[in-house]
């Protein structure tokens, strides 16, 4: 599996459980990790959603009686993750019949973080610096003294971009 998964996914249904009583099934959840718990005989009965990643399917929700655990992130899940917490009703779940050759993709969602700084004109630029260095250096062709800031453009330009592209925050 390629690591780290980070990004949108969505989920393979595998247990009628109350705590996605109102989550949608078409809801995408957010995954920021580098591990992952594949389907076995021994925790079969236990999973309550997975995703494939990479070709790769593994767990994303478990729950056994009253408990519940997720590999996805609720807290970054926007609605599908908060209606999944706050969720009171902790019901036993009820299994259901899953496609064995059920699979799911990854998702094209957007979050930016831009990093806008000054420039030595008093522009604002979008930047982006290793450690912090937002000048250029060597790597870029500065072989003496330290370059100017790194301009990658201005920041109400390239917002407006990664909306039209589908960024949602």
């Amino acid at each position: 599996m390629d690591v780290p998964h980070i990004g949108w996914n969505e989920r393979i249904l595998h247990q009628d459980s109350p705590v996605l009583k109102h989550v949608s099934k078409k809801d995408d959840v957010y995954f920021v990790h580098s591990y992952y718990a594949p389907t076995t005989g021994k925790n079969r009965e236990w999973v309550l959603t997975s995703t494939t990643y990479s070709g790769q399917p593994f767990i994303n929700a478990i729950q056994r009686g009253k408990v519940v655990a997720t590999q996805f992130r609720p807290e970054e899940s926007g609605s599908a993750g908060l209606h999944a917490v706050e969720n009171d009703n902790l019901e036993t779940a009820t299994k259901l019949v899953v496609d064995p050759t059920a699979a799911t993709m990854c998702v094209k969602r957007f979050v930016v973080a831009l990093d806008v700084r000054t420039n030595d004109h008093g522009d604002l630029v979008v930047t982006k610096g290793d450690q912090y260095d937002v000048r250029e250096n060597h790597k870029e062709g500065v072989t003496v003294g330290r370059g100017g800031v790194r301009n990658l453009g201005k920041p109400i330009s390239l917002a407006g971009r990664y909306y039209n592209e589908g960024a949602d925050r």
